[in-house]
């Protein structure tokens, strides 16, 4: 018996997993996914808050050594990248994030509590 994916829900987080080789909008309903960008540079754009709730997140990982880049739009991101081997990146209200072309790996996790993106994560190659 084949196991079925379950997530994009709230209190899922993690436990679906989708590969992208294009850009693309995030939807209400990819809250809790896992997105692997490879294959080319993408650039994801996160809704727009008032369309989603407090506790939405999704964890963003480079699966190649292309640049992606996360786009807030008119939302603010704050929060801390620690890229390895030099000091921590603050982010502190900009409009979104760039994993530099580096190594496959580098990740950060986006959360909201519906006013503002709190971004974690780590890196090998900066932005």
């Amino acid at each position: 018996m084949a196991r079925a994916k379950m997530g994009a829900s709230f209190g899922w987080t993690g436990n679906f997993v989708e590969s992208a080789d294009a850009s693309f909008s995030l939807e209400v309903g990819d809250s809790g996914k896992v997105f692997i960008l490879k294959g080319a540079a993408v650039t994801v754009t996160l809704p727009a808050l008032s369309d989603i709730e407090a506790g939405y997140s999704v964890k963003i990982i480079s699966g190649d050594d292309s640049e992606h880049i996360i786009n807030g739009g008119a939302s603010k991101v704050y929060g801390t990248v620690v890229d390895v081997g030099t000091t921590p990146e603050r982010i502190n209200g900009a409009s979104g994030y760039t994993l530099a072309a580096g190594v496959i790996g580098d990740y950060i996790d986006l959360i909201s509590d519906g006013v503002n993106w709190y971004i974690s994560g780590m890196t090998d190659a900066g932005a």
